[in-house]
């Protein structure tokens, strides 16, 4: 939970949110001068529909299918929030919104077991015109349940391996699913009232079953592209050469944003797409509700955040939301005719350190590496100078701002050489000559990864210096490829990055539960994922808070996670765009139907 931030779902579904993809007139317009802290609006201008706004990503999305493990990102998000449909959105006031533009209602009918009914608008059409219906709420159920495997090749009996010597398994999931955080727990997704109403009957109670659907891909498409005549014909959760058909198109069919599959179920449709370039975003004429306000939206790629900064400021771009950066917050702060407006997210930075490297087996090696990681002096350094009151986060599944927050590593509050060393000779390392601890040969060195971004950058290098005052060889791998094609797959030994949090308390299931889609770090610990399975099944929220803090604190204990801090985000826009207000799990654009130019 990226590509510069990856996304923690429940439908991570919509990370689920990932995108929250969310259909719905309600999406309320906010005044820009609400929270711009530099300059105010000119409100006596009215506002007007029509017209186009430039939207500037730091990197281009990269797949109309958020849910993959491979593909799911912030930037997919940014630009999935105008197309893809869901029955619930989550607003900037981190609250579950229904969409009433896509159901008529969703209606939780009995507690055991579990029942939810969903009943979708008669009028709600794909881009091409094809009905929204219980088939692309089936297919979803169906390449996210988790449920359906296939023989693994590259199996040649017990204890295969392969190329990196990681032990395989005998089979494989048909479906390269980001989550399987509560379609695991459902027993049945069934059909009625000519596909317009949807049941779904689970196992096992899921608390987050509001965030169990969203960011649809049309079942439709996939019938057409794989010759499958009917999805609902298919069993989901048993396999066979249909639902291998489905699944291959579904892993890999949406990559790219071919406007001819990738169709929209929202305001938006897409236009015209270069790679690494922009996305071109029209309103869709087959869109049943309130149609958005501008005409023309594009997300154009401009990786650097000072040439963002520049092309806002000359009217070249009309908004923008870059990472974090001193400087260019002070550029933003001292400039006329933008709306600046600094928030605390819940986006958080951290290093995840690999179970696949063997010198992190031993913890004392994980919690020396914790204890010479001077976080407050990142801070100071990096974010104190956009947010002074910053602090270092001490928690993984809880932000701040949300019930359950606690200083829950509080043993790694601040740099500490002595205790590093100490943990390292307690643990059979020798500091070496050079400077550098060693064990059985082999010199306690590794490298940390990221996506080629400053603020990273001078993370890392902070790591460098403090680390090696405690006897760690540590290099930098800066890699503007790393979260699109490696962190996927593991390929790193301590990776930085962000993951994008989400109010639904099962959101991070996939990222820490063992075999978990977005476990990227093959973290294990099964009780861990029992609690977490507990959690997430658990509909008293007294009890579900505690078995999540439980959850929290057992992560930390680990150390195979260092949080750093919570992101400060930088929103800004044209004082000449009314609308934009900032969303933590859905980005900027959340609710860009209801922006207008003046």
């Amino acid at each position: 939970m990226s590509i510069s931030k990856r996304s923690k779902v429940a439908a991570i579904v919509v990370g689920l949110a990932l995108v929250a993809g969310a259909c719905s007139s309600d999406k309320k317009a906010v005044d820009s001068t609400t929270p711009g802290t530099e300059v105010s609006s000119d409100t006596s201008v009215p506002a007007a529909t029509g017209g186009e706004v430039i939207y500037a990503q730091e990197e281009g999305g990269v797949a109309y299918n958020n849910l993959t493990s491979t593909n799911n990102s912030f930037a997919n998000t940014e630009v999935l929030n105008l197309l893809q449909p869901g029955p619930f959105y989550i607003d900037d006031k981190l609250e579950l919104v229904l969409s009433k533009d896509l159901m008529d209602s969703v209606e939780l009918t009995s507690s055991s077991p579990q029942t939810i009914v969903y009943k979708i608008n008669p009028k709600a059409v794909w881009s091409d015109g094809v009905a929204i219906d219980c088939k692309d709420f089936y297919l979803q159920y169906m390449s996210l349940n988790g449920k359906v495997t296939m023989p693994n090749p590259d199996f040649t009996g017990p204890g295969a391996t392969d190329a990196d010597g990681n032990e395989l398994s005998d089979t494989l999931p048909v479906f390269d699913a980001a989550t399987n955080t509560g379609f695991d727990q459902m027993k049945s997704v069934t059909c009625s009232d000519d596909n317009k109403t949807v049941t779904v009957v689970y196992d096992t109670p899921f608390a987050d079953w509001k965030g169990s659907f969203g960011g649809f891909v049309p079942a439709h498409i996939i019938e057409a592209q794989t010759g499958v005549t009917d999805i609902l014909a298919v069993d989901a959760t048993v396999d066979s050469p249909e639902i291998r058909k489905i699944g291959e198109f579904w892993n890999t069919g949406f990559d790219g944003w071919d406007p001819e599959i990738a169709l929209s179920g929202a305001w938006y449709k897409i236009d015209s797409y270069t790679v690494d370039e922009s996305i071109v975003l029209v309103k869709n004429d087959k869109y049943w509700g309130a149609p958005g306000n501008l005409d023309t939206i594009t997300l154009q790629v401009i990786t650097d955040a000072s040439a963002q900064a520049a092309a806002l400021q000359n009217g070249e771009i009309q908004a923008m939301q870059p990472q974090a950066d001193p400087g260019i917050a002070a550029t933003l702060k001292a400039a006329t005719g933008i709306n600046f407006a600094p928030a605390s997210g819940l986006v958080f930075e951290h290093y995840d350190m690999s179970a696949k490297n063997p010198i992190f087996a031993d913890k004392a090696v994980r919690s020396a590496f914790a204890a010479c990681v001077d976080r407050q002096d990142i801070i100071d350094k990096l974010v104190a100078p956009i947010n002074p009151d910053a602090k270092p986060l001490n928690s993984v599944i809880f932000m701040p701002q949300q019930n359950g927050y606690d200083d829950r590593f509080s043993k790694y509050a601040t740099f500490d050489v002595a205790a590093s060393k100490a943990l390292l000779e307690g643990a059979g390392w020798a500091l070496g000559d050079d400077g550098f601890y060693a064990k059985d040969g082999q010199q306690l060195t590794f490298k940390i990864s990221h996506k080629g971004i400053q603020r990273r950058s001078d993370t890392v290098q902070n790591s460098i210096a403090s680390c090696k005052e405690a006897g760690f060889n540590i290099v930098e791998d800066s890699d503007t490829k790393f979260n699109s094609e490696r962190l996927g797959i593991g390929d790193y030994d301590v990776a930085l990055f962000a993951w994008v949090g989400n109010p639904l308390l099962s959101s991070a299931t996939s990222v820490y539960a063992v075999d978990g889609g977005a476990n990227y770090q093959a973290y294990v610990n099964q009780t861990i994922t029992d609690t977490y399975n507990a959690a997430n099944g658990e509909l008293d929220e007294a009890k579900r808070l505690e078995l999540m803090k439980s959850v929290d604190a057992g992560i930390l204990d680990d150390v195979w996670t260092i949080p750093l801090f919570q992101l400060p985000e930088m929103p800004a826009w044209s004082e000449n765009l009314t609308g934009p207000a900032f969303n933590g799990p859905s980005g900027l654009t959340w609710n860009a139907n209801t922006w207008t130019l003046k």
